[in-house]
């Protein structure tokens, strides 16, 4: 059950970039501590990748706080009809699957939580806060392949894995999953 005492703030890109040194990325460091002195984790990598979705159309943010203390964040885009973020494929999908237009595939790029916080229901409640009045019509999210309680709770969400993509050239495996939209009230 998610405490009482979550409030959930949305950014765009211009408030993002005001607060990615001083609240996104100590999250992001906090949340990612068993990983991040892999490269492709580290917090600079992470920041370099959170510049690039800045500049993606609908880009948004959901920050949960707990009284005045950030303690989880998901955020994510749409892709738009050049995206190349099916490129990395390493599954065959049926024919047009991968095919974009801008408003159909919502890119679910990260979800995040403090340790503390974490199996609470907060992680829940934000993924359903930056899920809700999306307009396209799926989701998408990759998830590491090691990351057990996290394929868990996307399965429990209504997830489901439809291949291996490798998002860059130095990064590894991760499932890629998606999800119907709009979500069910």
């Amino acid at each position: 059950m998610t405490p009482r005492n979550v409030n959930y703030y949305r950014h765009d890109q211009a408030s993002t970039e005001q607060i990615l040194d001083r609240v996104i990325a100590p999250l992001y460091e906090a949340s990612h501590a068993d990983v991040i002195t892999n490269p492709f984790y580290s917090s600079e990598r992470f920041i370099e990748r959170v510049r690039g979705y800045l500049k993606a159309p609908g880009f948004e943010i959901v920050i949960a706080h707990i009284e005045e203390t950030p303690v989880g964040q998901a955020f994510g885009y749409a892709l738009p009809a050049t995206a190349g973020w099916w490129e990395g494929l390493t599954t065959p999908v049926p024919a047009g699957f991968t095919t974009e237009t801008g408003d159909r595939t919502f890119a679910f790029n990260e979800l995040m939580v403090v340790p503390q916080w974490q199996g609470k229901g907060v992680a829940h409640a934000l993924h359903n806060e930056l899920l809700r009045g999306r307009r396209e019509e799926r989701a998408t999210l990759l998830v590491r392949e090691d990351n057990a309680s996290a394929q868990a709770a996307y399965a429990r969400w209504g997830w489901q894995k439809i291949g291996k993509l490798r998002p860059y050239p130095d990064a590894p495996h991760f499932d890629a999953m998606v999800l119907p939209l709009p979500l069910p009230d």
